[in-house]
């Protein structure tokens, strides 16, 4: 191994978060603050946990009055903190903490993962809109906006409840809301709470039907089959 290899794999790895890295710049952190963070934890995997501005100034490249700057920035954005922590040897300890960095980040992820789920939310509830409106052939009125709205936010019954319950009464053509309460309501009494679950009840109830058709059957040729019942001549009963 040449010195060059040597020195490449003893310099190690810093691990950092991709959804930093991929949102930073959403959290208002600037690209020389994401470098001098880097340094900072490239240090602090070294044991190095307070590196000095000129060494600091020295890896980036940056000056060292514009290293006092970015640190400071980082300060007063409330993305970093200097500790003073007590090591073991009983002496205190200057340290740079990026715990408020990561409770932004997790605001951020938490944020975005609300915006998808709201997001989500609303173009369900436009689908089931669409869909009613194109099954009844005719725009929704307000009041049947609201009877809608209040299935998905009052009710909670989930969007493929509601498509399922509008083709079970297109099925029976019966192009009402109303009827389809009736359903949901129905379902919802017999904690039927999911497409699954109601196909699943179908299935069953099918089964029984059939069962019950198939014993009827057998009772019917049973009866037919029964016990022979011997005919007898009238003129052999006066011999």
């Amino acid at each position: 191994m040449n010195e060059v290899t040597r020195k490449f794999l003893n310099a190690g790895n810093t691990v950092v978060s991709n959804y930093l890295l991929s949102h930073f710049h959403q959290l208002g952190l600037t690209s020389d603050e994401l470098v001098i963070y880097l340094i900072i934890e490239k240090q602090r995997e070294q044991g190095d946990l307070f590196p000095s501005s000129k060494l600091i100034s020295r890896e980036t490249g940056l000056d060292e009055s514009k290293v006092y700057e970015l640190l400071h920035e980082l300060i007063q954005n409330k993305f970093m903190e200097i500790k003073t922590v007590k090591h073991a040897d009983g002496k205190n300890y200057d340290q740079y903490n990026f715990d408020l960095l990561f409770d932004k980040l997790l605001q951020s992820a938490d944020n975005e993962t609300e915006t998808k789920k709201q997001q989500t939310q609303k173009n369900d509830r436009e689908t089931v809109f669409k869909q009613i409106e194109s099954e009844f052939g005719r725009p929704l009125s307000p009041i049947e906006y609201e009877t809608i709205n209040q299935w998905l936010t009052d009710d909670h019954y989930a969007p493929e409840m509601i498509s399922l319950a509008l083709k079970e009464a297109v099925l029976s053509q019966a192009y009402s809301l109303r009827y389809m309460d009736r359903i949901l309501l129905n379902w919802e009494k017999r904690n039927l709470t999911t497409v699954n679950q109601v196909q699943k009840e179908e299935e069953r109830q099918r089964n029984n039907s059939s069962s019950d058709h198939n014993s009827n059957q057998r009772n019917v040729k049973a009866d037919l089959n029964g016990p022979k019942i011997p005919i007898y001549k009238i003129s052999d009963q006066n011999r």
